[in-house]
């Protein structure tokens, strides 16, 4: 995928940079050890000479996203306002995250804050994965994180959601 979708001369806050979420091939079945996710595309860290890399996480939301029916996912471009990305089976659509939400805002918002609100309105069994005001503001070794024990610290790819206006996923 990153062959196909990342373009010579393309940076990792142009829109269309690829941020690219791949379960391993077990993620979600009883073999052990087997739940990591990596997260990869091209990475703001590497500053002044960007350069393709990964990360990875561990946690249920990659069995989650494989429950949902999905191998992997792939974000491009870039919201007009802050967002995230709700998937519920083969409904997938991006929702609100800025100011017009009647609950206030999750743009601003640390990682843990985001995670219980979210939860809150989607319900307990949910998992979120995303990001604090370090990957709103391209902060360039911001982590994107799952639960409070599970983060993809390498990379700085909050910093690239920040740039896409997506909040969480």
């Amino acid at each position: 995928l990153a062959w196909e979708l990342i373009l010579p001369g393309m940076g990792p806050f142009d829109p269309e940079s690829p941020l690219i979420f791949m379960p391993g091939a077990l993620v979600g079945t009883p073999a052990p050890s087997s739940g990591r996710v990596i997260v990869c595309g091209l990475s703001p860290q590497a500053y002044p000479y960007e350069w393709y890399t990964r990360s990875s996480l561990g946690g249920h939301w990659g069995a989650m996203l494989r429950f949902a029916g999905y191998d992997g996912l792939v974000v491009t471009g870039r919201a007009l306002r802050p967002v995230y990305l709700c998937i519920d089976d083969e409904r997938v659509e991006f929702r609100d995250a800025g100011v017009g939400r009647q609950d206030g805002s999750l743009w601003g918002r640390g990682l843990i804050e985001t995670q219980l609100i979210l939860r809150e309105e989607l319900g307990a069994d949910w998992r979120v994965l995303g990001i604090g005001p370090a990957g709103e503001n391209r902060c360039r070794y911001a982590v994107v994180a799952t639960g409070t024990e599970s983060a993809a610290g390498q990379g700085g790819f909050a910093a690239v959601m920040g740039s896409k206006r997506l909040k969480a996923i």
